[in-house]
């Protein structure tokens, strides 16, 4: 079966099949969680790391394709890209745009500069294309999904119970074996522009080594479902690893927030 690309989301595509190293919510459940999140409980699974550059850039090509150019729906989803010059020094806000859509450079930076409501439409379009996605398999691999689901914005109270995960040891690896890999593919360990930064790094830099989940503490903070809450810790107000109900207050994009979806099985 061929992937989009080596172990990306996938619900990315519409050609393509479903990954066969799909991580499984075996908590009490038995359906398939979508790839790179992990089960909180037999009814949500939470994205293993911040949405990522690369993820947000397939849902703008999309946009763009359907709609055009200068359609509302592409330039209204659109980062603030002069947000970015606060992470990405010497770089232009037009310089940044380009590096963003014509190369790898911000694959697998947090997807920032971004607004509550893009957050929200980037959520219901990964809803629609994962759907495709189980649309287009055999009614037998397809038994495996869920029949309703929803990616979405975490509440703050969900984003806090992410410190009662615990993932066993043979999780962990697997874990670090597709993060590992997603830095190989789009070559980390010689990105300068990303690495210049001394406020953010990749968004597969830091596991929580309990929860088998990246970033909760540092990088960025990440939105929730209720407008102008965030959950976290950024590089702007760090936290420590024993605190999950640490809030902050938005009322913009900022460079200092991003955001994670969860993955809700509703039937």
């Amino acid at each position: 079966m061929k992937a989009l690309f080596p172990l990306v989301f996938l619900f990315f595509g519409s050609n393509t099949n479903p990954e066969p190293n799909c991580i499984e919510c075996d908590q009490d459940r038995q359906y398939i969680c979508a790839s790179n999140t992990l089960a909180m409980n037999f009814k949500l699974c939470m994205d293993m790391a911040e949405v990522s550059g690369r993820m947000y850039k397939i849902y703008l090509l999309d946009l763009k394709k359907e709609y055009g150019v200068t359609g509302a729906e592409y330039t209204s989803s659109l980062p603030d890209w002069k947000l970015w010059e606060q992470l990405y020094p010497g770089k232009t806000a037009t310089e940044i745009s380009e590096l963003f859509f014509e190369t790898t450079t911000f694959a697998l930076a947090p997807m920032v500069g971004v607004s509550y409501d893009q957050a929200v439409k980037f959520a219901a379009w990964r809803t629609e294309a994962f759907q495709k996605e189980l649309d287009s398999m055999d009614e037998r691999d397809r038994a495996d999904f869920p029949k309703k689901f929803e990616f979405r914005l975490p509440t703050p109270a969900e984003w806090s119970r992410m410190r009662f995960m615990t993932q066993e040891k043979g999780m962990l690896k697997q874990v670090d074996k597709i993060a590992s890999a997603y830095e190989k593919e789009f070559k980390t360990s010689k990105n300068d522009v990303l690495s210049s930064s001394n406020k953010v790094h990749d968004v597969f830099y830091n596991m929580d080594q309990k929860l088998g989940l990246f970033g909760l503490h540092d990088n960025v903070a990440e939105m929730t479902s209720e407008k102008g809450i965030a959950m976290g810790g950024s590089w702007n107000n760090k936290s420590t690893g024993a605190d999950f109900n640490k809030k902050s207050e938005y009322s913009a994009p900022q460079a200092w927030l991003g955001f994670r979806c969860i993955f809700e099985i509703i039937e």
